[in-house]
C-alpha cells in the first residue's frame, strides 16, 4: 500500500511545492486536487496540459491514486441531474487522461423540500447511471462519506446494495463519521460494514470539545484508533493507497475561498499537521 496526502489540504501551496513537500516528507502518492484555484493557479488541468502531469508527479517520485472529482446526485430534478453526470464525466476524461482508475465521488448536499430517504433514492438513481459512464473510461467511482446526507453505514449500504456495480466503491473516509456527529463505536460499526467495498482511504484523527463536537488533529493525536482500521482493510486485502488529509485549520475548501490561505502560519500549520500524520502513519505500517 502506498502512503501519501490529499492534495486539497495543501491547496493552499503551488502544485510543485506540494509535490517536493509530500516527497521531503516520505509520501509516495497523492489525490489530485481539483478544485478552482487551488494551487494558486500553478495547476492547469486544461487540455493537453493534463498529459504532462503524470510525468512531473513521477519526476518527484510520486504517483496519482485517485482523482477529486465533485458531483450532486441529490436533486430530483432530471436536468440537474444530467448536468451532474457530465460535471462527473468530466472527472472520468481526466483520471483516464492521466492513467488513474479512481475518481473520488460525492453524494451530494441537502435540499429544501426533500427528505432524507428521497435524497438517497435520487443519489442511487444519479449512480446506476454514473456507473456505466465511468465504466467506459475504465473507471472506479469512490464514493466518499461526505457531509449529511450519505454519512452513515445504512446509507452507504443501501447504495452499495442498490447500485451493486463494480464500478462504484468506497472512499472511506476515517473521520467524517465523527464530524457527522456519530460516536467512535457506531464510527467502527460502519468500518466494518463498508470495508469490503472500499477502494481509497482519507486518514483522520479527531478530538472531541465538551459538546461533543469533533474537531480534527494530526493521525495519532486524537481518539480514532487507526491501527484497527488499517487491520480491517489489510484483512480484507485492501491494496489502495493510505492518505494523510489534515484539516485542523477548517475546510480546505471555505479556506482556499476565504483567502486564509494567503497568511504563512495557517500554511506551517497544514504542513506541520499533514507532516506529524504521515509520520505517524509510517509508523503504523
Amino acid at each position: 500500500m502506498k502512503i501519501g496526502v490529499v492534495c486539497l489540504s495543501l491547496s493552499c501551496m503551488d502544485f510543485l511545492d506540494v509535490l517536493d513537500f509530500v516527497r521531503d516528507i516520505g509520501g509516495e502518492a497523492i489525490e489530485l486536487c481539483t478544485v478552482k484555484g487551488a494551487h494558486n493557479g500553478t495547476l492547469n488541468l486544461a487540455g493537453d496540459n493534463r498529459l504532462s502531469i503524470p510525468s512531473t508527479v513521477e519526476s518527484f517520485g510520486l504517483s496519482i491514486t485517485s482523482v477529486a472529482g465533485y458531483n450532486d446526485f441529490a436533486s430530483h430534478v432530471t436536468d440537474e441531474l444530467q448536468t451532474q453526470i457530465e460535471r462527473l464525466e468530466n472527472y472520468c476524461k481526466l483520471a483516464a487522461d492521466l492513467d488513474v482508475n479512481i475518481v473520488r465521488a460525492m453524494g451530494g448536499d441537502p435540499k429544501p423540500g426533500l427528505s432524507k430517504s428521497q435524497m438517497i433514492e435520487n443519489v442511487i438513481q444519479g449512480f446506476k447511471i454514473a456507473v456505466e459512464m465511468a465504466g467506459q473510461y475504465g473507471v472506479i467511482l469512490a464514493l466518499e462519506n461526505h457531509g449529511t446526507i450519505i454519512n452513515d453505514g445504512p446509507a452507504l449500504m443501501k447504495i452499495m446494495d442498490e447500485v451493486a456495480s463494480d464500478n462504484l466503491r468506497l472512499t472511506l473516509d476515517t473521520g467524517n463519521f465523527c464530524w457527522a456527529g456519530f460516536s467512535l463505536d457506531e464510527s467502527y460499526e460502519y468500518f466494518k460494514q463498508l470495508v469490503p467495498y472500499v477502494a481509497n482511504v482519507h486518514l483522520k484523527d479527531v478530538v472531541f470539545d465538551a459538546g461533543d463536537k469533533a474537531l480534527f488533529v494530526p493521525l495519532g493525536q486524537g481518539k480514532i484508533d487507526l491501527r484497527m482500521i488499517l487491520t480491517l482493510l489489510a484483512g480484507h486485502g485492501y491494496q489502495g493507497a493510505l492518505l494523510c488529509e489534515y484539516e485542523g485549520m477548517g475546510d480546505p475548501k471555505e479556506l482556499l475561498e476565504s483567502g486564509v490561505f494567503g497568511h504563512e502560519k495557517y500554511v506551517e500549520q497544514l504542513k506541520s499537521g499533514t507532516k506529524q500524520s504521515l509520520a505517524y502513519l509510517k509508523n503504523l505500517l
